[in-house]
């Protein structure tokens, strides 16, 4: 069993990047950044900015004193890790028929099998995490599920222990953006209205909201939608603007550049009524994939279950992890959720 443990692990190790992460686009991104980090610690935190400080700028004239003017402008958003695990398992049954037999008697390879299946399985659960397993409901700081791009986006909701509220005005710099335009207070949510998908709104949604006001780079946003948004702003590309498409890796997923940004096809998103409205712009500079360096994707060998006292005649080994992914600055991105 040590050459099948030995085989089964290099498997997990050589199929990591090229059949997880570079087949989600979102994560594909944050590792092209080396924004999916492996590091240790009771918690995920980081000092965040909460606001500018232009209006302590003084314009003076010679006899006038100099005013002493001091701003808080730090918080420190925290983060929980979550936990999650992939088992594996084949009996005695399916030993003898399935593993270490002549290939007449041999069927499948079935501890290969189950590994590379685990690495395919591995990218579907990455993917629902990401778009929050096609759910309304943001994932809450204190839950134990990965969080997503809708518990960082979604307007009004505790994130990173920090409250959001429009009516109270409470951490606005903290709130997703808001499409209708750059406002220094996020008073309202305009993320549920009915917007058409067009190039010139989405030159909008980006040009005229806050997402613009953070952006560092053109080439730092990356806009998320299922495949029948796609195609049709794709149909309108061609006819209008300089339109280069191509394709996210292997399994053939779509995109193209408008303006510099990255509009991609997810396939995810088709497989809902609810998702199929939804649209994510993502300043991809403020996003990160955080992995335990203790747990990352750490696969234990194959053991035999027989040895424990009343245990049975089958092999298992487990795929484990702990992580989580974090939005650094919630109103450098947005979510839509009624885009047709």
């Amino acid at each position: 069993m040590s050459d099948l443990d030995l085989a089964t692990r290099e498997l997990f190790v050589r199929g990591e990047v090229d059949q997880v992460y570079y087949k989600t686009p979102f994560i594909e991104e944050l590792e092209r950044r080396k924004q999916v980090t492996y590091r240790a610690g009771k918690f995920i935190e980081r000092l965040a900015d909460t606001a500018t400080t232009e209006s302590q700028w003084q314009e003076y004239s010679t006899n006038e004193p100099l005013r002493d003017e001091k701003s808080e402008t730090l918080k420190k958003p925290r983060f929980t890790w979550k936990k999650g695990q992939y088992p594996m398992r084949y009996d005695i049954d399916e030993e003898t028929q399935n593993i270490g037999g002549p290939s007449e008697i041999t069927l499948l390879d079935l501890a290969s099998w189950i590994v590379k299946k685990g690495n395919k399985d591995r990218r579907l659960f990455l993917c629902a995490k990401i778009f929050n397993s096609a759910s309304t409901t943001p994932v809450g700081d204190g839950t134990k599920t990965f969080q997503s791009l809708v518990s960082a986006l979604n307007h009004d909701t505790t994130y990173g222990t920090i409250p959001r509220s429009f009516s109270a005005g409470t951490n606005d710099w903290w709130q997703g953006a808001d499409p209708a335009g750059l406002n220094d207070n996020v008073t309202s949510s305009n993320q549920d209205t009915a917007y058409n998908l067009t190039i010139a709104n989405m030159r909008k949604w980006v040009n005229e909201t806050d997402v613009a006001h953070y952006m560092e780079s053109a080439q730092d946003i990356q806009i998320l939608m299922c495949p029948t948004l796609w195609d049709k702003v794709a149909a309108e590309a061609e006819s209008k603007v300089l339109y280069k498409p191509g394709l996210k890796q292997k399994q053939g997923i779509r995109s193209c550049y408008i303006d510099d940004h990255e509009i991609v096809s997810i396939p995810f998103l088709q497989r809902s009524s609810t998702t199929r409205n939804w649209l994510f712009i993502c300043n991809m500079a403020e996003w990160e994939l955080r992995i335990h360096v203790k747990r990352r994707w750490k696969t234990t060998p194959f053991k035999w279950q027989g040895d424990q006292s009343n245990g049975y005649d089958f092999w298992l080994a487990r795929m484990m992890v702990i992580g989580n992914l974090i939005c650094w600055k919630p109103r450098s991105s947005m979510w839509l959720t009624n885009i047709s």
